[in-house]
């Protein structure tokens, strides 16, 4: 991906991008259609391939509970992989209707002076940061996790698979088996790593527009603070009484609002297309975490234990996401407050009146409706997660 370049072509070069990712399990969200091919259903397959010997492992565990648990370790991984393969699937239309408005305002706005291009061009690059970040821990992850089995098998001999589940038919003790297992375990890791990381890419490029919109909003507001000082500066230079023309206040005034109640639908959309996916992301991480921890309470278990520093890293980035999304609301609310409205006419400051009063229940990201995507929340979670744990250890 190019570093240079206008904003826009930047936004549309990462936009196709990511497409280039989803495409590879079969998904096109910038097609006008969805239409299914051999790459969709390979997704399927591995999808219900995963399921179907997951279920297989957990019923037949021997009599013991441990191997049972062990084998839905990644049920939580699982369940993440899902709701972002049904989110693209089901809502496709109104994912790429948003991709698409996202690309229309930069189109729009990159040409409307250096203070626009320059924010613009600092929101890809925030998001090219992210993209880094989240590329870096998905391949760190996926090159631990298989080069485990590996490393120990060299070591001391000790035969374990990646995935914790087993094939019929393919016991691992014969050396033929253990390749096959190892090489049909390796094949699913890829599409759930390709499918993890894609989908955590398009969730991400919709959620930090809400920043870009919140950027925008403050050079508006520093558009009409500069036409107000001046219109304060011409007050002390006519005589008293003299008419002051405030056409280009009311105008400026006015884009300030439409641009908000733009942002405040821009935040409602992106709540209600990825309201589910979300829920299922930091949900199912937290399954995964809690399966991984009440692993190791009984004996340590090397799969379970790198499982659980993959699900909370997975976790957490979402959290994280959301709490500097708060940060970018804070931004919204202080930005209005410091309109210099005692500038402002009677009528014009009426209307600030119902835009200070709107900007101060901001749409947050929320997790089912009850608690909000933050790092707050994150600790709460952990916080669940030990106490359960500490629950079930007191009644083993």
């Amino acid at each position: 991906m190019s570093t240079r370049g206008s904003p826009s072509s930047r936004f549309r070069e990462l936009s196709k991008y990511i497409n280039s990712l989803t495409n590879l399990l079969g998904v096109d969200f910038l097609a006008p259609k969805l239409e299914f091919n051999y790459r969709t259903w390979t997704t399927i397959f591995a999808i219900v391939n995963y399921t179907g010997f997951t279920v297989f492992t957990i019923l037949n565990n021997g009599g013991d509970w441990k191997v049972g648990l062990k084998a839905s370790l990644m049920t939580g991984g699982l369940f993440h992989g899902l709701g972002k393969f049904l989110t693209c699937l089901l809502k496709h239309q109104d994912m790429r209707r948003l991709v698409l408005y996202s690309q229309s305002i930069y189109e729009e706005y990159e040409n409307r002076g250096d203070s626009y291009h320059r924010t613009l061009n600092s929101n890809v690059d925030r998001l090219l940061g992210i993209m880094k970040i989240i590329r870096n821990g998905y391949v760190f992850a996926f090159c631990l996790m298989e080069l485990l089995p590996l490393a120990m098998l060299m070591y001391d001999g000790t035969r374990v698979t990646a995935m914790q589940y087993l094939i019929p038919g393919l016991p691992l003790e014969n050396n033929y088996c253990y390749v096959v297992t190892y090489l049909i375990q390796t094949v699913t890791m890829l599409v759930q790593g390709v499918g993890f990381y894609s989908g955590d890419l398009f969730v991400f490029l919709g959620l930090t527009q809400i920043l870009t919109f919140a950027d925008m909003l403050q050079v508006k507001v520093k558009e009409l603070n500069d036409a107000l000082e001046q219109k304060a500066e011409n007050r002390a230079l006519v005589r008293v009484g003299a008419s002051i023309e405030g056409a280009e206040n009311q105008r400026l005034l006015l884009d300030v609002i439409k641009w908000h109640q733009l942002f405040t639908d821009y935040c409602r959309a992106i709540n209600a297309l990825y309201y589910e996916l979300i829920a299922t992301q930091v949900l199912s991480m937290a399954l995964a975490m809690l399966l991984s921890f009440c692993i190791n309470l009984s004996s340590f278990h090397m799969p379970s234990a790198i499982f659980f520093v993959v699900s909370a890293y997975s976790m957490s980035i979402y959290c994280i996401l959301g709490t500097i999304l708060e940060f970018g609301y804070d931004q919204v609310y202080d930005s209005i407050c410091n309109v210099t409205w005692y500038e402002l006419g009677g009528d014009q400051r009426k209307l600030f009146g119902f835009l200070l009063r709107e900007s101060q229940y901001p749409h947050n990201i929320q997790i089912l409706g009850v608690m909000s995507l933050s790092v707050r929340t994150a600790l709460q979670i952990v916080k669940l997660i030990y106490s359960v744990s500490m629950m079930m250890m007191n009644r083993a």
